[in-house]
């Protein structure tokens, strides 16, 4: 007899294991988590120089309420009001959860959790444990888990499908990794945490262990919101990292070297002097993602290192030396006063680093690269999926049983605080949770789970191994043209060599591994350039993104801001976005209910 699990969990990062310690207290026990390899995830291996955890204010002093934190979420627009306010509302409730855990934020004496300013946020809710903060999360989560709850935990397992039919979704197909042999997994609801689709950027600070499924959850059916959405920003690409914050408060070098090994300090090209342009870098560390709004600003640098790369240069960072013409007394206020008051008035901005975060250097020293000593090379990278699969405010795509939650779910809008994806990996598994104890599938399809056996079974005997098939440029061009610039007319003809390759994928790659990522890949890629072409001509250049049309920059169309896009199959539509509950009624009212 098929075992049936209850729920499928897809991923063993900070939502995949949140999510399963819900379910669980929800008292849905009869759960696995389905991974890859469960150490290989973005949660546990990318941060920055400090990670942030956004959270509602917990420090004693600072006025904050769900509805302030919501507000700031959707304060840029093409964000859903409900989904923003059930972040904001179940904030404490994720945040304590990890304290009780053991990852140790910081406190203060007399109890509270002090914060500080992050991205897009002129509040002080941001926390951190230092650059190692979601790794952290996953790994007491993972505890949790496995440990106390005794979740068992379906390690190398690449899924490939999900298996859906008229009444919704009945399990998942996964390859075996180590015996190279398909399993059907039954289950009445399935939960995917597997995060953004890594895979279709070359320049991108997810490891390299990282994929994401969008492309099998497109495949199932599944529509996308706001999925041209995506946050990038400078990133080491050797050892792939965040160099935000304290990375750039220390105003390094940038230097440009070409082929010929003549290297240059670049940025002097864009700024009217130097005091303007370290200033400018300095800011960078609370800016740091593009953005459009800050393109005549600090928004400048992430330009310009990104034309040195298409010219076929590589950038660095050096923080042996300042910047030419770095004068400490010649400063923006801010940046001199903040120097001053964390005592990182050194010579060098290696010394001044050492002052402020010497965390940061650690990090790279642990992954064989001593900035004390060589330069860091970097590139304006993918960093965060924006948008991602549609969902309700449960998190349910329109598949009965099957859910998106954390970074794969189109949570988010043009932009958002930094850190507050780390709040959504908690907060998004608890609504999900308490949905499916509410209202959960009581059954699966035996015939849509055989169906899915039998093609299982017949791909596997019309593989054919080819070493010679490589797909690589794709996401070569995809970060070319397809990223925080966007040239329509390349997207349009990248989008006609992505739909040639897909029509006529073969049934033949280095091995059936491969032809899964790389199918993900295609269709992941087909459905960004589809979203890019179809719906930024009509919104124009926003958020994370600038749009290039017939050499010009197409300026912003504001009043889609009020708008959910909403995408499938090469086909746009704007959704209204809902508004912040703002809900008073007796308190008795929800007592009754009890």
């Amino acid at each position: 007899m098929r075992k049936i699990y209850d729920a499928i969990i897809i991923g063993s990062g900070a939502a995949g294991y949140g999510v399963a310690d819900s379910l669980f207290k929800e008292g849905i026990t009869d759960i696995a988590v389905v991974t890859e390899n469960r150490f290989s995830g973005t949660s546990r291996n990318t941060g920055s120089d400090k990670q942030t955890y956004y959270k509602l204010s917990m420090d004693g002093f600072s006025q904050d309420s769900p509805y302030m934190m919501a507000k700031d979420i959707c304060s840029l627009g093409c964000c859903d009001g409900i989904k923003a306010y059930k972040q904001s509302v179940n904030s404490i409730k994720g945040f304590l959860r990890l304290c009780d855990y053991g990852v140790n934020f910081p406190k203060d004496e007399f109890g509270g959790y002090p914060g500080y300013k992050t991205d897009h946020d002129n509040t002080s809710r941001a926390t951190s444990i230092g650059p190692l903060t979601s790794k952290v999360m996953t790994e007491k989560l993972e505890e949790a888990v496995t440990k106390k709850n005794k979740t068992p935990v379906l390690d190398n397992r690449q899924v490939v499908k999900i298996i859906t039919g008229k009444d919704g979704v009945s399990g998942i197909v996964a390859l075996n990794t180590e015996s190279g042999d398909f399993e059907i997994i039954a289950a009445k609801n399935v939960i995917a945490a597997s995060g953004a689709p890594a895979c279709i950027y070359e320049n991108s600070v997810y490891p390299h262990s990282q994929h994401g499924m969008t492309g099998i959850l497109i495949d199932a059916g599944a529509s996308l919101c706001n999925f041209s959405q995506w946050q990038y920003g400078m990133s080491s690409v050797d050892f792939r990292w965040n160099v935000s914050g304290s990375f750039m408060q220390v105003i390094p070098r940038f230097v440009s070297v070409d082929e010929n090994g003549i290297e240059r300090e670049f940025l002097k090209d864009c700024f009217k002097n130097s005091a303007e342009l370290c200033s400018t870098v300095f800011l960078k560390g609370y800016q740091w993602p593009f953005s459009f709004d800050r393109i005549e600003a600090s928004s400048k640098i992430d330009i310009a290192v990104h034309e040195e790369t298409l010219k076929g240069r590589k950038v660095y960072l050096d923080f042996t030396k300042n910047p030419e013409g770095f004068e400490f007394e010649s400063l923006s206020d801010e940046a001199k006063n903040y120097l001053k008051s964390v005592g990182a008035t050194d010579k060098t901005p290696i010394e001044r680093l050492k002052k402020l975060n010497p965390k940061a250097i650690g990090i790279y020293a642990s992954n064989g690269i001593d900035i004390t000593k060589e330069r860091l090379r970097i590139a304006v990278c993918a960093q965060h999926n924006n948008g991602g699969i549609y969902t309700d405010e449960n998190y349910m795509t329109e598949t009965n049983g099957l859910y998106v939650i954390g970074e794969a779910a189109g949570s988010f809008g043009l932009t958002r605080p930094g850190g507050s994806a780390l709040n959504d990996t908690q907060t998004s598994g608890f609504v999900c949770a308490e949905h499916i104890k509410n209202s959960a599938k009581s059954s699966v399809s035996e015939a849509d789970i055989l169906l899915a056996e039998r093609e299982a079974k017949n791909f596997a005997l019309n593989f054919t191994k080819d070493e010679n098939v490589d797909y690589s440029s794709v996401p070569r061009e995809m970060s070319n043209c397809a990223s925080f610039i966007r040239d329509y007319d390349k997207c349009v003809s990248l989008l006609d060599n992505v739909n040639c390759i897909i029509k006529n994928y073969p049934s033949k790659h280095k091995s059936i591994s491969n032809y899964f990522y790389d199918y993900d890949m295609l269709l992941s890629a087909k459905a960004l350039l589809e979203a890019i072409t179809a719906e930024m001509p009509l919104t124009g250049s926003r958020g994370g993104a600038m749009m290039v049309k017939d050499g010009k920059i197409l300026k912003e169309n504001k009043e889609y801001r009020k708008h959910l896009t909403v995408s499938k199959n090469g086909k746009i539509s704007f959704a209204e976005a809902s508004p912040i509950p703002a809900v008073e009624r007796p308190f008795e009212s929800y007592l009754n209910k009890i």
